[in-house]
């Protein structure tokens, strides 16, 4: 290693030879992420919503975009046994996400679909965030890969924050292009960022000695071929049979049921603030913006600390009370939904308190995990939470989209409310197999949940 930093190959950007180029390539790439998610989740929904598109048809964009996501533990099983060595283990997946993400928001810049078109952007919002899930797992293996233990807490962070911030700037920006120059516009400036990074993925190399591109000079690194994986399958098995245990089967809904609130709200919520409360599009995603941001922020700083202090169970109970009467008042209020402050306040105490709600239940599905499968085991746990985004979108359709939008809360309270029971009374997992999977899996919390406790 003296040798190679005698030669200067610090200065081509190699990954396990600076610190600082590690963390950077976790926050460019995270940052990218919030970007799919932004736009076809927030910004295209309000654009939709605005030139009078129903609460269905932003419900399909929004239920499109999230799949991808509910199947995101399939993604790690293929970047682990399929990859192209001779550029690093994860790179190769890394770029060719992130063009296809390029890619997605070129091809809609192109095609410049009207609002009416929901079949064609819902395939766009389909390939941008199954490029981007495929983008989180391979950023995040290479993380565990090339980082040193004492680096993982801080990068998870970087990883969590820099997300939050690509959400938020991509839902403001995005819902202003839209607003002020159109879908063309709006679409080019999504592609600008990720095209910008996946630049910059070309030119950094895990390990030394290795091809930056297919036809470059270089050649395999000698411990990515002493590691590569060849059988995956028994993980698979132990993997699924650890999580059909009892326990497993009994806290699985609090992950389940997690998302549906999100997926309602952000079907029905472009309709409700655009149409119903008159607001302008860039209103809404000026709000979604400041409230990601704000809550991102919050729970990085006081967030887990504030588990820590009173412990999952509590956070998760009082996040559950708190949700549940907000969704009740929302529900039983209809006259105060063109109320500006109801709104905002609404959107600010929804995305604080449904953070705090993951940040206290991740523990407890780190500590059920089986220490011999963890990782693989987390991963599906947190697909399952992703599962529930689309079912919300979907619900949403039915309830608003059949003329009955008060149950978009009341669906939301009836979810929260068997949350609350189970949080109070089920079993929680206790023991030294527990705070041994905790420690084996907490590496890998990123790449289990992609989306962040915003989207996740």
């Amino acid at each position: 290693m003296a040798t190679l930093a005698a030669t200067g190959r610090h200065e081509e950007l190699i990954l396990t030879q600076s610190k600082w180029l590690r963390m950077a390539t976790l926050l460019l790439f995270y940052f990218t992420q919030g970007f799919p998610i932004g736009f076809f989740f927030y910004a295209v929904p309000a654009w939709m919503a605005a030139n009078g598109a129903t609460t269905v048809e932003t419900a399909a964009v929004v239920g499109a975009a999230s799949t991808p996501w509910s199947i995101k533990f399939i993604n790690g099983f293929i970047i682990d046994r399929y990859t192209y060595l001779p550029m690093g283990r994860r790179r190769s997946w890394i770029i060719g996400a992130q063009s296809l993400i390029v890619v997605a928001f070129l091809a809609a810049a192109f095609v410049a679909p009207q609002h009416t078109e929901v079949a064609f952007i819902s395939a766009v919002a389909f390939s941008a965030n199954i490029a981007v899930a495929f983008q989180d797992v391979g950023i995040d293996s290479l993380a565990i890969d090339i980082m040193p233990e004492d680096e993982r807490a801080k990068a998870a962070g970087i990883m969590f924050g820099a997300q939050y911030l690509g959400i938020a700037v991509a839902t403001g920006a995005g819902g202003r292009l839209f607003e002020n120059f159109g879908v063309i516009a709006g679409m080019l400036g999504g592609a600008s960022v990720p095209l910008i990074v996946m630049l910059y993925g070309v030119a950094i190399r895990e390990r030394e000695g290795e091809k930056r591109l297919p036809w470059s000079s270089g050649e395999t690194h000698p411990r990515n071929s002493a590691i590569q994986v060849e059988a995956w399958r028994p993980l698979l098995r132990n993997a699924f049979k650890a999580i059909l245990a009892p326990l497993s089967l009994i806290l699985a809904p609090l992950m389940l049921l997690r998302a549906i609130p999100g997926g309602l709200f952000e079907a029905f919520h472009p309709q409700l603030y655009t149409q119903t409360a008159g607001w302008a599009q860039s209103e809404y995603t000026d709000l979604i913006f400041y409230s990601t941001l704000a809550s991102g922020v919050v729970g990085l700083l006081v967030g887990g600390w504030f588990i820590d202090k009173i412990g999952s169970r509590a956070g998760m109970v009082i996040a559950a009370i708190v949700l549940g009467a907000l969704f009740l008042a929302m529900g039983y209020s209809p006259d105060r939904w063109t109320d500006s402050t109801v709104l905002i306040g609404f959107q600010l105490i929804f995305d604080f308190f449904a953070l705090l709600y993951m940040i206290a239940i991740i523990p407890v599905f780190m500590k059920l995990c089986s220490p011999a499968v963890a990782a693989t085991q987390f991963t599906v746990y947190m697909a399952l939470g992703n599962m529930g985004r689309p079912i919300g979108a979907t619900l949403a359709g039915v309830t608003a989209g059949a003329g009955y939008p008060q149950w978009v809360y009341w669906t939301a309270a009836i979810g929260v409310g068997v949350i609350l029971v189970i949080s109070m009374f089920a079993p929680f997992p206790k023991g030294e197999q527990a705070e041994e999977a905790e420690h084996e899996v907490e590496g890998h919390i990123a790449q289990a949940d992609g989306l962040t406790p915003k989207m996740d």
